[in-house]
């Protein structure tokens, strides 16, 4: 399911990248990598640079991998368990924009990262099931809730994203079709980080 994913979110932005498949650990990994008191999450994205030499690796954690094996399709995985579909969503977004990033040679911040991870959840859903844009933009942006072990920092950095991503992905919501998304969504990933970030700003303002 993550390379349907991956496949899905390529062809919303026209973009090719290598397949997450080799790039997946597992939780054992995770805990040698950060050690042993790190703490418990749905997906990691584990970024190391020497030089000109990047290391990646995606963890999506073993609940929402097994969920997502009993689905075909993403608007399968949208309709019954969308939470796994969000935490591997996340994690291919993740993925993606860090391979782009590297492959411009620009930078990308953190709160980058996780506002294009709250976009893409959102698109990939709604276009699978484009009549509940309404109930994806509440699930999303409403209802959701930050864990309770996340440091202040990152809890400041997740509302934050998902305050953005929320004014960004309403204005989507008002274009008259999904081709007008497409061309929105396709700009909006091709600027750099001021531009992206001005114009979420401006928009939520």
């Amino acid at each position: 399911m993550l390379r349907i994913i991956q496949a899905h979110l390529q062809a919303i932005y026209q973009i090719q990248a290598p397949d997450v498949g080799p790039f997946l650990v597992d939780a054992a990994a995770v805990a040698e990598l950060l050690g042993p008191d790190a703490r418990d999450a749905d997906e990691w994205v584990l970024l190391r640079q020497d030089g000109e030499d990047v290391d990646l690796a995606v963890y999506i954690a073993d609940e929402h991998m097994e969920r997502l094996a009993l689905v075909k399709t993403p608007g399968q995985a949208v309709a019954e368990c969308f939470s796994s579909f969000c935490a591997a969503t996340e994690g291919v977004s993740h993925f993606l924009m860090l391979i782009e990033r590297a492959r411009r040679e620009e930078p990308v911040r953190m709160l980058e990262l996780e506002l294009q991870a709250e976009i893409d959840k959102f698109v990939s859903a709604w276009l699978h099931h484009p009549r509940r844009h309404r109930q994806l933009l509440r699930q999303l942006f409403h209802d959701a809730a930050l864990r309770s072990d996340l440091s202040a920092i990152e809890r400041a950095r997740y509302r934050e994203a998902g305050r953005l991503a929320a004014a960004y992905c309403a204005r989507l919501e008002a274009l008259p079709h999904p081709a007008a998304v497409l061309a929105a969504v396709r700009q909006f990933w091709r600027w750099s980080g001021a531009q992206r970030l001005e114009q979420v700003r401006r928009l939520a303002a």
